[in-house]
């Protein structure tokens, strides 16, 4: 018996046993895997993990096109509301407007004509009128080649720049004597880098400048000067030397430049 179960498990036996074996693994197998899946079918529907059943509702990212057009009648709609004022605001602002009278300018702007004209009087020298009770003499003998500018720029040729000339200039001869042009008291005898030697006369409310005189001075400050009485002589300008010999004549009044030419009587 022994001997022929041994010699059965040697031949054919050990493989039908093994595949045996093999068949019940198999069919253990399939019916786990078939309870899982019949598990999984009659689970219900509708359940659905806590987390997701306690997410708010929100509305959908995209807009549908059937609700656009209701979207811009709203909005048209409060346009109109917003636009449309109440009648109680229409009764108060027509009230308003009843009540205040429009504004009227009181100047009435200048014409064209009236701007040129200002343009060009801001354009000219400034005259100052002279005083009655003062008259002047021409300090030298001699022409005006260079008037008084004002407050109008000249080119100086000898500078190269272009500034204002408060006096005039009047030719004559080197040494050609200078008078006093009125009385009055000297108040500065100086030399100057720009205009060389020069002598103030003050009389009331007039600073007379005589400019480019020469070095021999028969006055000196404060002293009293006639009209007609020699303060000097013709000398050079340092910053009028491209001229022929002058001498510059400057007056003031009340600290302001004033034509000498107006004042000579």
């Amino acid at each position: 018996m022994s001997n022929g179960f041994q010699k059965f498990i040697s031949g054919k036996g050990f493989y039908l046993a093994l595949a045996v074996c093999l068949a019940g693994a198999g069919a253990a197998a399939w019916v786990a895997v078939d309870k899982t899946i019949n598990n999984i079918e009659n689970a219900p529907l509708s359940e659905t993990p806590p987390a997701q059943q306690e997410e708010p509702f929100t509305q959908p990212a995209e807009q549908k096109l059937q609700d656009v057009p209701k979207q811009e009648n709203f909005d048209s709609h409060s346009d109109k509301a917003a636009k449309t004022p109440d009648k109680g605001e229409e009764s108060l602002s027509a009230n308003n407007d009843s009540s205040t009278p429009a504004l009227q300018p009181s100047v009435p702007p200048e014409s064209s004509s009236e701007q040129q004209k200002s343009a060009e009087a801001s354009t000219q020298p400034k005259m100052q009128q002279p005083s009655d009770d003062l008259s002047f003499a021409l300090p030298v003998s001699g022409a005006s080649i260079t008037p008084f500018s004002g407050d109008m720029l000249v080119k100086n040729e000898t500078l190269n720049d272009w500034r204002t000339h408060n006096g005039i200039d009047i030719s004559a001869a080197l040494g050609s004597a200078v008078t006093s042009s009125c009385d009055g008291i000297v108040t500065s005898v100086h030399a100057d880098p720009m205009w060389g030697n020069v002598v103030e006369v003050t009389s009331g409310e007039y600073v007379i400048t005589y400019a480019g005189l020469s070095d021999e001075i028969p006055v000196s400050e404060q002293t009293s000067v006639s009209a007609g009485q020699q303060i000097g002589s013709v000398g050079e300008i340092p910053c009028e030397l491209s001229l022929e010999p002058h001498l510059h004549f400057d007056v003031k009044h009340n600290g302001k430049y004033v034509d000498p030419a107006s004042l000579v009587k």
